[in-house]
C-alpha cells in the first residue's frame, strides 16, 4: 500500500465523543480519575512498554505497535502527559485500528519514518481525532459538570470579581479540577471549551 493512498475518514466531534463514552461505559464505568493504564492492560489486553527518552529519540511520547499488541511510552514524561499519551494511543486503537495495522510499524524508528512520509493533512486528522477521543475519555463531560457543581460557592465568589468573564473563570478553576481528573491544566481548559461548558451556568 502506498502511503499516499492512506485515508482517515472524517469524524465529527459528536461521533468521537460518543465512541469515547461507549468505550468508557464498556471498559471502566464512571469512577474518576479514569485508570487508563489498567484499562489498557486488563480490558484491551495490550502491553504497556516504558521506553525512557522516547520523546527525545523519536519525537513522540507514545506509539501503538503495528501489530496492535503494545503501547510504547516515554516514562520520563510527567504523569499527566503519560496518561494523556496512552489515552491518545487508545484513541488510535479504537478509531484507526485498520490503518495502524496496515502501516505495521516494527519499531519507533520505523514509526517515525512512516509518519514523516504520510501526507500531513491525513495524519493530522488522525492525530486530532485521537486527541479528542483521549480528552473526552479522561474528562467525561458529565463528570466534569458534576465537579463544577461541587464548586458552586467558589464560582459565586469568583463572579463578584470576574463578572461574566467565563474564560478567566475556566483558567481559575482548571488547576483544581485537573488534579481531580489527573490531567494537565491545559487539557482541562481545552475540555471546557470543546464541551462548550460555561461554569457560570452551574452555580
Amino acid at each position: 500500500m502506498e502511503l499516499s493512498d492512506l485515508t482517515i475518514p472524517y469524524l465529527s466531534d459528536e461521533v468521537i465523543h460518543q465512541k469515547a463514552d461507549n468505550f468508557l461505559i464498556k471498559n471502566w464505568g464512571d469512577k474518576i480519575p479514569v485508570d487508563i493504564e489498567l484499562i489498557v492492560e486488563r480490558e484491551l489486553k495490550l502491553d504497556l512498554i516504558p521506553l525512557p527518552g522516547l520523546k527525545r529519540i523519536a519525537g513522540t511520547e507514545a506509539f501503538l505497535s503495528g501489530d496492535l499488541s503494545e503501547i510504547i511510552f516515554d516514562n520520563e514524561r510527567p504523569e499527566v502527559r503519560i496518561r494523556f499519551s496512552i489515552a491518545h494511543e487508545v484513541g488510535h486503537f479504537v478509531l484507526h485500528k485498520e490503518q495502524i495495522n496496515i502501516l505495521r510499524a516494527k519499531s519507533y524508528e520505523n514509526w517515525k519514518e512512516i509518519i514523516k512520509n504520510i501526507p500531513g493533512p491525513i495524519w493530522g486528522r488522525a492525530e486530532y481525532q485521537a486527541s479528542e477521543f483521549a480528552g473526552r475519555l479522561l474528562v467525561p463531560k458529565q463528570a466534569l459538570i458534576e465537579s463544577i457543581k461541587k464548586r458552586k460557592s467558589l464560582i459565586k465568589q469568583a463572579k463578584a470579581i470576574l463578572n461574566d468573564d467565563s474564560d478567566s473563570l475556566i483558567e481559575y478553576l482548571a488547576p483544581s479540577i485537573s488534579k481531580e481528573f489527573c490531567v494537565a491544566d491545559k487539557t482541562m481548559s481545552i475540555r471546557f471549551h470543546k464541551e462548550d461548558i460555561n461554569p457560570f451556568d452551574y452555580f
